[in-house]
Parts: structure tokens; sequence; C-alpha cells
């Protein structure tokens, strides 16, 4: 029982790392090339389905929202970790002391202001992606 318990436990730490390592690689290519990468959304829920597959979430709805939360996750990071970039961009510093400058509250606004329809969108279609390919047989 305990074996087992600890096993979820590391799978469960496991997904959640690759979705923020995922948003934080989303957000460092879409800054290389300077092209909006929304694409990559549906990438990073299958990667995290995937990933939570192999630990053992297969076919369990406590996957599917383990999956859709840590999809949702890597998309708001991806976001976030952007708006700080765009306001690093207009202050002239480094990100690491613009994320400590602005504090949660404004990287939400940025963020949120630099989303479209269809970029909310494609992020909920990618974390209903993630959930279903864990999901099914």
């Amino acid at each position: 029982m305990r074996n087992s318990m600890l096993t979820r436990a590391i799978g469960v730490i496991t997904v959640l790392m690759v979705a923020l390592a995922a948003g934080a690689a989303w957000c460092v290519l879409q800054l290389f090339v300077r092209l909006d990468m929304i694409g990559l959304a549906p990438v990073v829920a299958a990667l995290v389905a995937w990933v939570a597959r192999r630990h053992g979430f297969a076919q369990r709805w406590s996957g599917a929202l383990l999956a859709a939360f840590a999809t949702a996750m890597a998309c708001t990071y991806a976001q976030l970790l952007l708006a700080a970039a765009t306001v690093a961009a207009f202050l002239g510093e480094s990100m690491r002391s613009t994320l400590m400058k602005i504090g949660f509250d404004m990287a939400k606004s940025v963020a949120w202001a630099n989303l479209s329809q269809f970029h909310v969108g494609m992020m909920v279609a990618s974390v209903l992606l993630s959930a279903w390919l864990v999901k099914r047989r």
C-alpha cells in the first residue's frame, strides 16, 4: 500500500514538473522565434497526457483530471512568463528583476490583455485534449 502511494505521488509530481518545464520551453521558443506559438498548446497537452499515462494514470478519471490541471498550469505558466518578458522589454531590464518587481497581479493583467479569443479557445481545447488522451483506451 505504501509503495503504491509513493509511486502515485511520484507520478503526480512528475506530471506537474513536466507541465511546468513544457510551459517554460514554450515561452523560450516563442521569445526565440518571435512568433505566436499558441500551436504548442496541443503539443504540451499530448506530452502531459503521455507522461500521465506512462505513470499509471491511463483510463482513470483521476488521471484525466491531473492531465487537465497540468495542461492548464502549463498554459498559464507560459502566458505569465511571456507577460513578464513583455514588461521586461518595456522596462529595459532583465526578466529576473522584472519577475520580482511586477508581481502576480500585473503579470496576470498583462497576460490576459495579450490573449485573444482564439488563444483562450486553443488553451481550453488543449486542456480537454489532454484529459481525453489520458481517459481513452
